[in-house]
């Protein structure tokens, strides 16, 4: 019997989690939705890489560890550590150079959630400030908006799909765009 390709297992995860997404809310009658006072605690992953380069490459993983306080229904307030992962590989004189680093960071975040009666799907926008990497004395860090949707799973357990676009406080300025994934539980 032959073995399905990863690009083929791939599509079929990625298929599988677009039904949930779509159909998934309109047939559950669970009111999964976040409660003022309730505490959420989230792992988020974020995969980046560089593309189209033909003497340099950059790979990273990103995972953030975010506490959050629903101060209102609506309103959450929150923090996180995060560690990132990063590797370059760079052509120089016919030779490559390849190196690996590992950063410690934290951030905190605010959100505002779109909230509709028993609706299972929740978008949200919020800003958030981020430090990708707290040894490094001269990183001002990052401040920016995000957004995103958290689709419930049940009452507490949401699924979290969401990005940002953080500015450089520093001098070097730049622009950073953040997409990640995530799983949240509701206490």
């Amino acid at each position: 019997m032959p073995r399905s390709s990863p690009t083929r297992r791939l599509s079929g995860c990625l298929a599988c989690l677009l039904a949930l997404l779509v159909w998934g809310p309109g047939v559950s009658s669970l009111e999964a939705q976040q409660v003022q006072g309730d505490v959420e605690l989230q792992l988020t992953a974020s995969l980046l890489s560089t593309v189209g380069t033909d003497r340099a490459s950059f790979a990273s993983a990103i995972v953030q560890a975010k506490g959050g306080y629903f101060v209102t229904e609506r309103v959450q307030v929150g923090a996180f550590p995060s560690l990132l992962y990063g590797r370059t590989e760079v052509e120089v004189g016919g030779q490559w150079i390849r190196e690996s680093d590992t950063r410690l960071g934290m951030g905190l975040f605010a959100n505002y959630s779109f909230l509709a009666e028993d609706a299972m799907t929740v978008p949200y926008v919020g800003g958030q400030f981020y430090r990708i990497d707290l040894t490094d004395s001269d990183e001002t860090g990052w401040l920016g908006v995000s957004g995103g949707v958290k689709v419930y799973l049940s009452r507490s357990l949401a699924l979290d799909m969401g990005g940002n676009y953080l500015v450089g406080l520093g001098d070097g300025g730049g622009a950073l765009v953040l997409f990640q994934t995530g799983l949240g539980v509701l206490f």
